[in-house]
């Protein structure tokens, strides 16, 4: 039994969304059918149950890299083959708005810290989601009337250092600054598993609409009808 999410490998499914807030993980598990709480420890929520007949948990990862990455390993460690996160970013351009969806193509990250301890190297590896999970995820929400913003985000690694972002990135193509994003595309390379990212824009960043800070029960109705489109992927994707 792995140290963090106190469940055993049968509590645990194949195919895992994952999110960084645990009313959210209660929230999703709504969608399932005999939803199941395997795992509680330290606040990260997990679930299992199925959706359309297959096998989905829905597990919490907390805030950050760090506690994002003990997470994704236990769960591979107990046979997770694909990963999405459905999370939320902070908007760094004006014409995002809060409540729009964003699906990344990548995550920039911070050299150092805990990437140079996963990769071993100075170099900066592309975080880089898997290409057929991403195309499904964009099918699947245009599908239900939503036009997702398409693009590169920023993993943050302090939350509270973000001012400066919307020049410094904003400007240069990146689409919104999250923290978890990276190190799930850059496991799911080390790790040989299919993971992607789909985030609802909670606040932006912009001088015109900064403080604005959308909640987990605010955020809820557009989560749930996501999250059905992501289940819906999750379900048909080959593990």
């Amino acid at each position: 039994m792995p140290i963090h999410i106190r469940a055993i490998p049968g509590d645990i499914a194949e195919r895992v969304v994952i999110v960084g807030d645990p009313e959210r993980a209660k929230h999703l598990s709504e969608l399932l059918s005999n939803a199941k709480l395997v795992n509680e420890n330290r606040g990260l929520i997990t679930y299992i149950g199925k959706y359309n007949g297959v096998d989905i948990t829905i597990a919490t990862h907390g805030i950050g890299a760090p506690s994002a990455a003990i997470v994704i390993e236990e769960l591979i460690s107990m046979g997770t083959k694909v990963i999405i996160r459905l999370g939320t970013t902070g908007a760094l351009r004006r014409e995002i708005n809060i409540g729009d969806v964003v699906i990344p193509t990548g995550s920039a990250y911070n050299q150092g810290g805990i990437y140079v301890q996963y990769l071993g190297s100075f170099i900066v590896y592309p975080a880089v989601p898997d290409y057929q999970l991403l195309n499904e995820l964009v099918r699947g929400v245009e599908s239900i009337g939503i036009k997702p913003w398409i693009g590169p985000v920023y993993s943050s690694d302090a939350f509270y250092a973000e001012e400066d972002l919307v020049n410094l990135l904003g400007s240069r193509g990146f689409l919104g600054v999250e923290m978890e994003t990276a190190i799930l595309f850059l496991l799911g390379l080390i790790r040989n598993i299919k993971t992607a990212a789909v985030l609802i824009v909670s606040n932006n960043l912009t001088e015109d609409r900064a403080g604005r800070f959308l909640t987990a029960d605010e955020l809820r109705e557009a989560v749930m009808r996501v999250g059905k489109s992501v289940l819906d992927v999750l379900t048909k994707v080959s593990v």
